[in-house]
């Protein structure tokens, strides 16, 4: 009986199963492309960031450059020393080139106006003009020449009763549009007032908003 019996799985006998062989080979060869696909990675990146280097630093030594050697525009003003009515007010100003190479001239936009002080409004932005064709009359380094700035209507007799009450001032502002000698347009926009103080006009003062310069 016990020589029909089929032998155990514990028995001596029983043949033990081979290890799979093929399996570990298998797991073995897709460590190693895993492994060869990384270290390609690395070194490309480590290739392009060398590559790069040069290209990048040229790029910001240029930058740095332009803005070193660019023009920079700055405006001022003088306003007008005593009110009349009946007068138109004026105001004399002054656009500077700052800046250590010369800038072109597009447009220089400015106005008077009487309005609340402190001041409780924007006044609009205007747009500078497309670039226009180089005219080497308009470059200019210094001042730049300009004829003083006058209102079209005089003084009403409202406007300066309100300036001297504090309630109202004399606003100056604008925008000088430029390029400098690399062609980059760039833009100055300014603000200025001048307020009844102690019995006279006031120095000129800067606005708390509409100055900014790029």
């Amino acid at each position: 009986m016990d020589a029909d019996r089929p032998n155990s799985p514990s028995s001596p006998d029983s043949p033990m199963p081979e290890p799979a062989a093929d399996s570990t080979a298998a797991d073995e060869r897709s460590f190693r492309i895993r492994l060869a696909v990384f270290v390609c990675v690395v070194i490309a990146a480590v290739i392009g960031a060398f590559v790069g280097y040069p290209t990048w630093q040229e790029y910001v030594s240029q930058q740095e450059a332009k803005l070193e050697l660019r023009a920079y525009v700055d405006a001022r003003a003088q306003g007008p020393t005593t009110l009349k009515e009946g007068v138109p007010p004026r105001v004399r100003e002054t656009i500077q080139n700052i800046g250590r190479t010369p800038a072109y001239n597009d447009a220089v936009q400015a106005a008077i106006t009487v309005a609340d002080y402190p001041l409780t409004k924007h006044f609009e932005r205007v747009a500078c003009p497309d670039s226009q064709q180089p005219d080497k009359r308009r470059w200019f380094v210094g001042k730049l020449s300009r004829p003083e700035t006058v209102r079209e209507t005089p003084f009403t007799a409202e406007e300066i009763t309100a300036i001297r009450t504090a309630k109202s001032a004399l606003y100056f502002h604008g925008t000088v549009c430029y390029r400098d000698i690399f062609h980059e347009p760039h833009r100055t926009d300014f603000c200025m007032f001048w307020k009844w103080d102690a019995g006279r006009v006031s120095p000129s003062i800067s606005c708390e908003q509409g100055n900014k310069a790029d």
